[in-house]
């Protein structure tokens, strides 16, 4: 292949790519073959991926070659084409519908932005310029959109492609469209390749991502079906900035053991089990019958939380995109899948071992990893004892702490958000997530008890949004007595008016 430099490429491209001043797309384009020529002519100089990506998009439709045959300068595309060049890539049916009616309406896109507003791509059709250049942070919101997942992973492929803040090229835009149809959800995703990453967590690329559906608990572990009754603890989970690969939490694997699953009854795959323990480095006593655990990004080690498609958006400047190595920055980062249902064991010094349960939603929060653990229900930590913390699937550098007496939070009031919800507020700021699994109970003037559980990751400060549960509602004009369930709170008349 003769080699051209890469302004050349994209000035060559810049033919393909459709927009108003394209060929209508009508029933007579299959007589255009000088055109078809001057398009092959333009690919045969380009590096094999625009190549590939180009002759794909032309096969497809998606892209097609100017009237007169001419090569354009290096040029950004408008958000008119790129919502075309979307819909057609990655929404056909609608891309289709509207191209149908492209150049019989008042402008060309117009069909196309109605049918990207339509299938809520946009919020409306006026929601771009047609014709100014395409910001890249439209762009990856769009195609996050027509994709469902999120945009930090489309950034992230556009910065591969060299696109800067301002927009994409037209060429750059067609290599981010052929990259962005295999980031097409499928049913028919098969395996393409499994392995573990440690004791509690695999890493299954697919030859697509899944759909919604199969991405939950419940289908997941339908599908895969693997042998020794390896269970999933949670969903698999897309890894941001990849195409089809997923962490997977499954219950603790038993080193040595072959597993192997016919995900969807399809081809059988085999992995190893890992015999990798997640490493950890501190414990600390945080309340009377809770304790955390931690771990560092600086010493190689990330949850799970801060490099997942489905969390990304949520975790600002602590997500991370990390390569097919699972390195970030060049340093090899072990992955701490879910912790649902993960247990550990406590043993105070000179007494039996107590198994420890771990508490939703604490694994990863505010930039840090601090995992906690709560005693059986009724039970604390003694003042004064030394403990001793182990698991079969961690391993702690300083692993003991001895308890000390720790005051329990304070309620200072609660008011009502709606009829099944509240808002607790204690008296300081605990700075961490201690609201978790606690609830707290309403005693009415009217006679009734009502209980609300905290509703997990809804702290703001001090305040916390509780649910009433079973489907209990605050009745008009009742006065409600609110009181901590259990010792992890108190509470000195606070009530509460519906």
């Amino acid at each position: 292949m003769k080699t051209i430099n890469q302004k050349a490429a994209i000035v060559a491209l810049s033919a393909l790519i459709g927009g108003g001043a394209l060929l209508p797309f009508t029933a007579k384009a299959a007589s255009l073959a000088p055109v078809a020529n001057i398009q092959q002519s333009a690919i045969t100089n380009f590096n094999q991926q625009a190549e590939q990506a180009i002759q794909q998009l032309i096969n497809q439709g998606v892209l097609r070659g100017y009237a007169d045959g001419s090569m354009r300068a290096e040029k950004q595309v408008t958000n008119a084409e790129m919502m075309k060049m979307i819909l057609l890539a990655l929404n056909p049916d609608q891309g289709k519908a509207a191209q149908q009616l492209e150049g019989k309406q008042d402008h060309w896109y117009t069909s196309y932005l109605e049918a990207a507003a339509t299938s809520g791509l946009v919020e409306s059709t006026d929601a771009l310029q047609p014709n100014a250049p395409a910001a890249s942070s439209d762009i990856s919101a769009i195609i996050a959109k027509a994709l469902q997942r999120d945009t930090k992973s489309i950034q992230h492929w556009m910065e591969q492609l060299g696109a800067g803040e301002q927009g994409l090229t037209r060429g750059q835009a067609a290599q981010l469209l052929v990259l962005s149809e295999k980031a097409i959800r499928s049913e028919a995703a098969e395996i393409v390749s499994i392995r573990s990453l440690n004791k509690i967590t695999l890493e299954v690329t697919f030859s697509a991502p899944l759909t919604l559906e199969d991405e939950t608990t419940v289908a997941a572990n339908a599908n895969f079906a693997f042998n020794h009754d390896l269970k999933l603890v949670n969903q698999p989970r897309l890894k941001t900035g990849s195409i089809a690969t997923y962490i997977v939490p499954v219950q603790t694997m038993t080193p040595g053991t072959t597993y192997t699953t016919n995900y969807k009854g399809q081809h059988t795959h085999s992995v190893q089990a890992s015999d990798e323990m997640i490493q950890l480095q501190n414990v600390r006593q945080v309340t009377a019958d809770t304790f955390e655990v931690d771990s560092f990004r600086a010493d190689g080690v990330v949850d799970y939380g801060y490099l997942i498609s489905a969390y990304a958006g949520g975790r600002g400047a602590n997500a991370i995109v990390v390569d097919e190595n699972n390195k970030w920055n060049g340093q090899p980062m072990q992955i701490i899948s879910s912790l649902a249902t993960r247990q550990a064991t406590l043993t105070p010094e000179g007494g039996e071992p107590i198994t420890v349960s771990y508490v939703g939603f604490t694994q990863s929060t505010d930039g840090k990893q601090e995992p906690k653990f709560r005693l059986p229900a009724g039970t604390t930590l003694q003042p004064g004892v030394k403990y001793t913390v182990t698991a079969d699937w961690f391993e702690l550098k300083n692993n003991t702490f001895t308890a000390e007496a720790m005051s329990p939070l304070q309620i200072a009031s609660a008011t009502k958000v709606d009829a099944t919800t509240l808002n607790v507020t204690l008296t300081a700021d605990p700075g961490d997530e201690l609201f978790g699994y606690r609830s707290v109970q309403l005693k009415g003037s009217d006679g009734t008890t009502l209980t609300a559980q905290y509703k997990v990751q809804t702290r703001k400060g001090a305040v916390g949004v509780f649910e009433l549960q079973n489907e209990g509602k605050l009745a008009e004009g009742v006065t409600y007595e609110v009181t901590p369930v259990g010792s992890w709170a108190t509470a000195t008349d606070v009530t509460l008016q519906s």
